[in-house]
Order: structure tokens, then sequence, then C-alpha cells
């Protein structure tokens, strides 16, 4: 991208004539998910008809570079035609800093070019930074089918973003430096779409987090401009959903219950003691400590990223049909690792118990279809 940017420094004076001392700033990115291999979504970015980016790939940016302010035309080909596929005309103002983006697929969208504004003129707050959240993933072809919620990975809603559409943004959010965990899903939370990994937010940054991708020719993610494409994790789903054969014994079985919804894990472990009593345990990824009347707050939101869950281990006894009255105690800690469609490992490291046990199991059912990779 540094050698795309000296591309624009020496064509500068051939794309305009207005005076070299009102500035505007200008960012390019190709989001245009429209070919499943990045080669073939190579394009060239016409500047008032002078080549000035040439064979710019998908998930490309070119950061911020001076432009003359004044009326732009601007075109993208095909890299090595000139069969301009998208076409676009925009004003630049002096000391305004712009991203133009080239969005869609051809297909559920358009292929079209997308501005904007980049500084509002508000700085953020001391211990903050201006962060925004664009919509630029066309994965369905209506409005109403792309419209996507932003919530943290326990669930709850970022700044009232429900029902966002494709092409709309967030404007900026003055948000204080710390580490986010966010999530995109649907209206609901009850669908996952992208899962990007924890990221730091500095200090005094300008930040616009893009989600991008398809889903089909290109996978949905997220690209944060400037620094770039963030690292995501697969979405939590139900694929772990179901009950699972312990192989060490007999009659010893997990049930697992995701809640995608919280990036949540409930699950129940069925066993028998010494004496061939069965004991029953119980473990939830939210669930760290029980209030003495049983409640509880989830002490550990998204614990769960869809394979494996680190929580405490409870055991209930009493209750049942004599009415014996239920008490139920943290008996040790859990962990369990899905480790693909048909294959689970989960240990249990019980309080008092000399080591910690290991278990292999398969699955029994699959009442939903499986994403996990083995």
């Amino acid at each position: 991208m540094k050698k795309l940017a000296s591309i624009l420094a020496l064509t500068v004076a051939s794309v305009t004539a207005q005076p070299l001392f009102a500035q505007a700033n200008v960012a390019v990115l190709h989001l245009a998910p429209f070919a499943p291999d990045i080669e073939d979504t190579a394009v060239d970015i016409y500047i008032n008809d002078a080549l000035t980016f040439p064979g710019v790939l998908y998930k490309d940016f070119v950061d911020y570079t001076e432009l003359p302010a004044g009326e732009y035309d601007i075109d993208i080909a095909p890299a090595g035609t000139t069969d301009f596929v998208i076409s676009g005309t925009f004003p630049l103002e002096d000391g305004i800093f712009y991203s133009v983006a080239a969005v869609g697929n051809g297909a559920e969208q358009p292929l079209e070019l997308l501005a904007l504004v980049d500084n509002d003129g508000q700085n953020p707050p001391a211990g903050s930074s201006n962060v925004r959240i664009a919509h630029t993933a066309p994965f369905a072809d209506t409005a109403a089918g792309t419209e996507v919620s932003i919530r943290t990975d326990g669930g709850d809603v970022v700044a009232g973003l429900v029902g966002v559409p494709y092409k709309a943004d967030s404007g900026f959010l003055a948000l204080p430096e710390a580490e986010y965990d966010l999530k995109v899903a649907n209206n609901e939370g009850t669908v996952n779409y992208i899962d990007p990994l924890p990221v730091a937010v500095p200090d005094g940054a300008t930040l616009t987090l893009f989600a991008i991708g398809d889903g089909r020719n290109q996978p949905l993610g997220i690209l944060a401009f400037p620094l770039g494409e963030l690292p995501t994790q697969q979405p939590v789903d139900n694929s772990a959903n179901g009950w699972w054969n312990i192989q060490e014994g007999e009659g010893r079985g997990i049930i697992l219950q995701p809640i995608p919804a919280q990036n949540r894990l409930v699950g129940t472990w069925y066993d028998y003691d010494a004496d061939g009593n069965p004991v029953f345990f119980t473990f939830d990824s939210c669930q760290e400590d029980r209030a003495d009347d049983g409640s509880f707050e989830c002490s550990t939101p998204g614990a769960f990223d869809g394979t494996t869950a680190e929580t405490a281990l409870f055991q209930t006894t009493g209750g049942g049909a004599d009415s014996t009255e239920a008490t139920t105690t943290r008996v040790g800690t859990v962990t369990v690792e899905v480790l693909g469609c048909n294959d689970l490992m989960a240990v249990a490291d019980i309080d008092g118990a000399p080591a910690p046990e290991m278990v292999t199991a398969k699955r029994l059912t699959q009442p939903i279809p499986c994403t996990i990779e083995d």
C-alpha cells in the first residue's frame, strides 16, 4: 500500500488543476467481495481518468493521502482493463478526511462506492477514542435481510445498535481506552454472524470497524481502518448441542446446551459414585458463584467460544418425589472441549479427589447441524 500511496502522490498533478494549498485527505478501501479467489478481486482504480491505484485486492486499503480540494470522478475496473464496473463523483472539501470504499458483491448487493467523512470536528475525551461501526457486508438481497445488531460477547446491545442495515454506520462513538470483545449478530441476538477476538482500543485513536464479506464469496469479518483486518473466531452456534456418551465406563454421559445469544454453555454430567448410586453434576459457563437462595449473576459473560469452556461444577443432592430439600453445592471445576462434531474431551477436578479425571466422549444425538471443523 505504501507503493500505491507513492503512485498517488506522483499523479496528483495529472488528476486535478485545483490550487495545492486547499487539501483534502482521502483513504480508499476495497471492500467488495465479488469473487471467491482473492486474486480475482484485483481492480484498477482511476481518479479523473488517471490510473491511480493498480491491482488493488479485496481487503486492501490506501491510508490517507492528500488531494487538492475539488470534485473527483472515481472509476473502478477489473485489473488490466478499462471496463468500468463502479463509478462515482465526489466533492472533496479542504481540511476534511474521507474514506471511499468499493462495496457490494454484484449479486445480493450492487457494486458501488460508499463515501464516509472521517473527521467530524470532535476530538474524543481524554482517555477515549472515536470508534465507528459501518455495515458493509452484502450477505442478503434486501435491506431488512441485512439488518444486524452489535453486541458484547455476552449478548448486551452496544449503543442501541439494533436493526442496522447494509451501508449504515453508527457515527463515531467515544469509547474509553480498554479491551473490547464485541460481535455482530441478528437483531434478536440469537444468531451470531461475526465474532472478532478481543481488541484493545488505544487512547486518542479514530477507528472505523467495517463489517465485511458476504458469507458466500468471502467469509464475514471485520476490517478495522486504519489498523487492518481483525482476527475472528468461529461464531458460537448450537453445534455442541446434544447428548455425549463417555467412553470410559458404562452408563456415563454429558448433555450440552449452548446459548449462542450469550456465548454461554450449560451442561449436565451424569455419573455413578463408588457404590453405584447415580450422581448428577451441572455446570454453566456463565455461573461461578451461587447465592444462598440458588440465584446467581453472570460473572463470566461470553466465556464459551463455541468449543471450549472452563467453569465451576455443581452437585445437587436431595429433592425429588419425597420433597427432600434440594441442596446445590460447588464441588470443583470442569473444562469441556468439543474437538469436532463427534468428539469431546472433559476434565473434572473434584474437590478432595486425588487427581482430576479426564474423559472422552462420542456424540449420541445431533439435533442441530454441526459447523465445528474436526
